[in-house]
């Protein structure tokens, strides 16, 4: 494990307060306006009984989707995330780092409608979680997964359009954070890459847009098994 890497999840230990407040409170206005809702969404479009939500945080999607008897497993390799989701139910977690599940996918259930990560595929190396979330599925199933848009990441004429390590800071997100973190950027040709090499397709792909300035917020990929 390299050093972003390790910075990754220990952020996401010293940062779970404040990112649990941060949600709840409904303070990051692109969540609470067009991309919560456009993840919901996508996955109601595939009329699911059962979900895995990867990366799941203190639970909020369990939460929304558990509201439309959606019956929602969720895992996430932070502790304190884990037990702020457990605190409020409305699903099954399991404090599960994404090593642990791709060595044992089953272990959390199968049969699953939908896989979802939202915004939480952010390592380097992802094939062998994407590959274990093909064991969990069913035949017909899918996976479906909302990350930041490419253009995102350009904001100037010095920003380059490749794949690489970026830095959150967490701005106008709310109080609180500790530390900044890291997360890898890729493009969309990479993406679409990435998935072919985990034996995945890709079936659709959604660009949720600010409704003030038309901008891309969001890419929605859903993905299906060859």
């Amino acid at each position: 494990m390299n050093h972003y890497e390790e910075q990754l999840e220990e952020s996401w230990e010293v940062n779970s307060k404040a990112w649990t407040e941060s949600i709840r409170e409904e303070k990051i206005k692109s969540r609470k306006t067009v991309t919560n809702p456009a993840i919901i969404q996508a996955i109601l479009a595939q009329d699911p009984q059962a979900v895995l939500d990867i990366g799941c945080g203190e639970g909020w999607l369990a939460r929304e989707l558990a509201r439309k008897d959606i019956r929602v497993v969720g895992i996430d390799g932070s502790e304190p995330l884990i037990d702020a989701a457990r605190k409020l139910g409305s699903g099954e977690f399991f404090w599960l780092n994404y090593g642990q599940f791709s060595d044992d996918p089953t272990k959390v259930g199968s049969n699953f409608d939908v896989v979802v990560f939202n915004f939480s595929l952010l390592s380097e190396q992802i094939q062998s979680v994407l590959e274990a979330s093909k064991l969990v599925l069913k035949k017909s199933g899918k996976i479906i997964i909302q990350t930041l848009h490419p253009i995102s990441v350009i904001h100037n004429e010095m920003d380059r359009y490749e794949n690489g390590w970026r830095i959150e800071n967490f701005d106008g997100m709310g109080e609180g954070y500790q530390a900044s973190m890291p997360w890898y950027f890729r493009t969309l040709a990479s993406w679409v890459r990435d998935l072919h090499e985990a034996g995945l397709q890709l079936a659709d792909c959604q660009e949720p847009f600010d409704p003030i300035d038309g901008k891309p917020l969001s890419l929605i990929l859903v993905v299906t098994t060859k």
